[in-house]
């Protein structure tokens, strides 16, 4: 196996996938349940309708620490699959079940020789992110759209400017989490404290703000006082 190949309707569970060189690499219809990808050259490969998860046995495949900038996954089972510490720069996932997934410490940042430019791309487009882990990840400026985040992790994430129409982010947890700037129109919540939080320059609608005036006790009288 090598850099560019393709794996159409292949069985690679359990494989062993460690530290290997797939730069460019395409896996369409496969199934990687248990599939052990821990520290591969992943950069610029496509996952299309592959299984990487189990809900019999549980198993799923593991990315931690690989390297999968400019990635793709399209119409993947990516339950509880283990991406922490990976370097994501550009990384996509659309059209995934992502249930339980570990994104948390990923590098979703513009490597510029040993530093980082402080740029972040990511996309997560229609995706069930449901308690998921983003935590300890800088997402400044990058899109969430159309995602169920319900019960995810956020703890000491930077979402700074991020777009999160059509999301769903109730009962979100986050401790250190930063919003500033971010995009809320069109998304649902109902757990953000601006007591706790940063919003400034959050973009809202007048229906969210109701929301957000909640935690802080105000009653907002939608009738004029002379009626």
């Amino acid at each position: 196996m090598g850099k560019n190949q393709a794996f159409v309707d292949r069985d690679f569970s359990q494989h062993e996938f460690q530290q290997a060189e797939l730069d460019g690499a395409r896996f369409e219809n496969c199934r990687l349940v248990g599939a052990n990808f821990r520290g591969a050259e992943l950069c610029a490969s496509v996952f299309e309708h592959c299984q990487l998860f189990d809900p019999q046995d549980q198993h799923c495949a593991d990315f931690a620490y690989a390297d999968l900038r400019e990635a793709h996954f399209s119409h993947c089972d990516l339950t509880t699959v283990n991406f922490s510490h990976c370097r994501a720069y550009g990384l996509v996932i659309e059209h995934c079940q992502l249930q339980g997934a570990d994104l948390s410490n990923a590098d979703f940042t513009l490597p510029i020789g040993r530093a980082t430019s402080g740029l972040a791309e990511f996309t997560m487009d229609h995706c069930n992110f449901a308690y998921g882990d983003l935590s300890n990840t800088f997402l400044t400026a990058c899109r969430l759209t159309n995602n169920r985040m319900v019960e995810a992790l956020l703890h000491n994430t930077v979402l700074d400017r991020v777009c999160f129409d059509g999301s769903d982010l109730s009962n979100v947890s986050g401790k250190g989490m930063s919003l500033v700037g971010a995009d809320l129109r069109g998304a649902s919540f109902n757990n953000l404290d601006p007591r706790k939080l940063d919003l400034s320059g959050v973009r809202i609608t007048a229906d969210q703000a109701l929301l957000l005036l909640a935690p802080l006790g105000i009653v907002i009288d939608m009738f004029d006082a002379a009626d």
